[in-house]
């Protein structure tokens, strides 16, 4: 059982490294928005203004060098290899005149065509009348260096070397480090899309598109073999990845004064060209395991991502029923499909030999059907009131035919078809209808006052879950308010109240096996009655949300941003029982002269969660559901502190520019762990993120139309992850592992190129 956190976490938690991570090459790419222009200190004259309207394109080329192999650093920008990297930079515009009679254009934007992390556009067409878009977009995604045994990588068959020596536990593998050998986990993404539009009178607008994807590389993967809480034994492999996506659109839309609509149809198509992952079975024969299961004879396969389509249609539109009232709507149609081909029970012929029950179908001839329709009005009916109602409806129907499979668990025992058996399982087409109604309005009530509010009730419902149906209650109130010219502040409070049907905890126990089956289960149930989903056990949610800006003079700017949350799982004995997020952000600017400026930010972020669990044995599972001595709580708390600085000196004429931005972020995590007094339980060490980076950029202008740009990033990474950090491919006794390390490096990046403007 692992932790569940609060539904925004992810994205809060994230930020500050994104932050970190990103500015460096936010502020170069500002950069790039450099003209070195002389300004223009009076309103044009028509030789000028011929000047401004006259088209100017860009062109960089130049050198680069990264310092480094480092894996983190790179793994979406294309900074994945020491040593040089190309800089290639193109935007291009040709069209007639501003007072032309030609409409016709061209153009081209071309982006990091040195790096593996490039992309490029170009469009064409007549203003007016139609365009045609081609572009094309490539990304890397490294995790880094690992080691495996498996020889075969890149291939969906993964053999052991010739000399290996199985054993019951890595312990007794005596050939398993002396065999590892390296794999680097990448995945890349290469995407191509063409669009076409055309214009039709009427305002009429008829558009097309079609884009196509493709994901190759290698990610890890669990290979298991074994069927009971006992004897599994497993190994980490490489996945080969060879996915590919085609996307197809088509709409057609009509844009009157009072009315517009859209009718719109999309396709997609996943394919993959690797069905299932075979690999030898590392480990001897273990007790539990029917005969010919260990090594060398025994081997694994796991199915793989399947091919999938998705069909929609939709339609939407607006109506503008008076000057002060609005109503939009639209409804998309969508079916999904995948009737990949079963594969068999097992790969192993000395237990495929004891089935007598074969599979139910040749295929799952999977099937969801969606329906989401969204209704909303608007209106202002006063100055100062305005008020808006909307409705959303969301369904999933889940048509899937439901079958009972008497399957062989992990590769590693003789089918077992007798009405008491655990291996008799159904799968469950679980369906999935949101209903959602919001009523919001604002009152202005003075020049400097806004007030705001909204009340939204959810309804959701649920096929083969552990509650059927679960509401939510939302009420939100803000306020916005100027205290002259020189503050202004908003604060927004919120609460959310979930509740709902009857939570059964043992509903996808019950109707995943045969009844024969968990007659034979003492309490029926698979996990302890008193633990509860956090995504639908009653939840009480609170919030609130201060932002405050201070601009004391011309030149200085302050800003305030604070946020709380909270959420109490009520009902809930065990799992996520409460959850709390803090996070206060001060920035400031300050513009002492034309030329020069600075800006600044601190933030820091906590988060806490707690979290209650039970430790329950098979043969007294009905004692230890109630026994507080075999009751855990583990309490996580993570901290997150990011700051940055920041200068730019622009000064005029603009002949040269220069900019720096120094950026700082560390995360902590940390795990108070305690239990009851027949658990014996030890403290986990600290997990430790920290992130130091420096850009410096500056641009100069040379004779006509060049100039020279200069780059310089550095960035220093340090993480510590207890879980990874001198964790071998033998550290445990059921597990190969890939011997990984959390990311620490050093890298630094310097680019030096030419710009030609034309």
């Amino acid at each position: 059982m692992t932790a569940r956190t609060l539904p925004h976490r992810p994205l809060l938690l994230r930020s500050a490294i994104a932050v970190a991570l990103l500015t460096p090459a936010l502020a170069l790419a500002q950069e790039d928005e450099f003209t070195l222009d002389e300004p223009t200190t009076s309103p044009p004259d028509a030789e000028q203004l011929a000047e401004l309207t006259q088209i100017r394109n860009t062109l960089e080329f130049g050198l680069g060098y990264i310092s480094d192999d480092a894996v983190r650093f790179g793994r979406r920008r294309g900074f994945d290899e020491q040593g040089g990297y190309g800089v290639l930079r193109l935007e291009y515009l040709r069209r007639g005149p501003h007072d032309g009679a030609s409409a016709d254009y061209v153009r081209v934007r071309a982006d990091d065509l040195g790096l593996r992390s490039r992309e490029a556009r170009v469009e064409f067409g007549r203003q007016g009348d139609y365009r045609v878009r081609i572009d094309y977009d490539q990304m890397p995604t490294r995790r880094g260096t690992v080691k495996t045994p498996f020889t075969g990588i890149g291939g969906n068959t993964l053999r052991l070397p010739a000399d290996w020596v199985g054993g019951t536990s890595t312990a007794a593998m005596t050939r398993l480090l002396p065999s590892l050998g390296e794999a680097e986990l990448e995945v890349e993404r290469r995407r191509v899309g063409i669009g076409l539009a055309r214009l039709l009178p009427g305002h009429w607008e008829l558009s097309a598109g079609f884009r196509n994807e493709e994901r190759d590389g290698l990610k890890s993967f669990g290979g298991l073999i074994g069927n009971t809480g006992g004897n599994p034994r497993a190994a980490l492999l490489p996945e080969p990845i060879d996915y590919r996506t085609r996307e197809f659109d088509a709409a057609a839309r009509y844009a009157g004064r009072k009315t517009q609509f859209e009718l719109r149809y999309h396709l997609s198509g996943f394919d993959n060209a690797n069905t299932a992952l075979t690999w030898q079975n590392p480990f001897a024969q273990i007790a539990g395991w029917a005969p010919g299961v260990g090594y060398p004879g025994g081997q694994g396969r796991a199915a793989l991502p399947p091919d999938n389509r998705f069909h929609q249609a939709s339609a939407l539109g607006g109506w503008n029923v008076s000057a002060r009232t609005r109503v939009t709507a639209d409804i998309a149609l969508g079916r999904m499909t995948q009737n990949d081909p079963f594969l068999p029970y097992t790969v192993n012929p000395v237990l495929a030999a004891s089935i007598v029950q074969p599979l139910p179908r040749a295929s799952l001839d999977g099937r969801i059907d969606t329906t989401v329709a969204n209704l909303r009005i608007s209106s202002r009916p006063h100055p100062r009131l305005h008020w808006a109602a909307s409705y959303r409806y969301d369904d999933r129907d889940n048509r899937t035919p439901r079958d009972e499979y008497v399957y062989i668990g992990g590769d590693s025992q003789n089918q077992d078809a007798s009405a008491t058996s655990s291996r008799r399982r159904f799968n469950e087409p679980a369906s999935f209808r949101e209903q959602r109604l919001r009523v919001e309005a604002g009152w202005r009530i003075d020049g400097r006052t806004r007030l705001s509010g909204a009340i939204e009730r959810r309804q959701t419902d649920r096929t083969y879950s552990v509650r059927e149906r679960a509401d939510e209650d939302l009420f939100s109130l803000s306020l916005q308010r100027g205290f002259g010219e020189r503050v202004d502040a908003s604060l927004t409070l919120s609460r959310a109240d979930r509740s709902g049907s009857t939570y059964h905890g043992s509903e996808p126990f019950l109707s995943g096996y045969a009844p024969a089956y968990t007659a034979t289960v003492p309490g029926q149930w698979d996990n302890p009655p008193g633990l509860r989903r956090w995504y639908l056990a009653d939840r009480e949610r609170e919030r609130a949300q201060l932002r405050v800006n201070f601009t004391p003079t011309p030149r200085w700017t302050f800003g305030l941003d604070g946020s709380w949350a909270d959420e109490d799982y009520t009902r809930s004995e065990l799992g996520l029982t409460a959850a709390r997020a803090r996070a206060l952000t001060l920035d400031a600017a300050f513009v002492p002269a034309e030329a020069l400026s600075f800006h600044g930010f601190y933030s820091r972020e906590t988060f806490d969660f707690d979290q209650t669990g039970a430790s329950i044995r098979t043969a007294t599972r009905l004692a230890d559901a109630v026994d507080p001595a075999r009751r855990w709580r583990a309490r996580h708390r993570d901290e997150v502190d990011s700051a940055g600085l920041g200068v730019a000196f622009k000064p005029r004429p603009a002949r040269y520019q220069l900019g720096a931005d120094l950026l700082y972020a560390r995360s902590d995590n940390a795990i108070d762990l305690t239990a009851g007094s027949a658990l014996n339980v030890a403290a986990l060490p600290p997990n430790t993120t920290r992130l130091d980076s420096l850009s410096l950029h500056g641009g100069l202008r040379l004779q006509g139309d060049w100039s020279v740009r200069l780059r310089y990033w550095y960035e220093r990474y340090r993480s510590t992850d207890w879980a990874l950090d001198g964790v071998a491919a033998n550290q445990l006794a059921n597990v190969i592992l890939l011997a990984e390390d959390s990311p620490d490096y050093r890298a630094h990046v310097v680019a030096v190129s030419l710009v030609y403007r034309f």
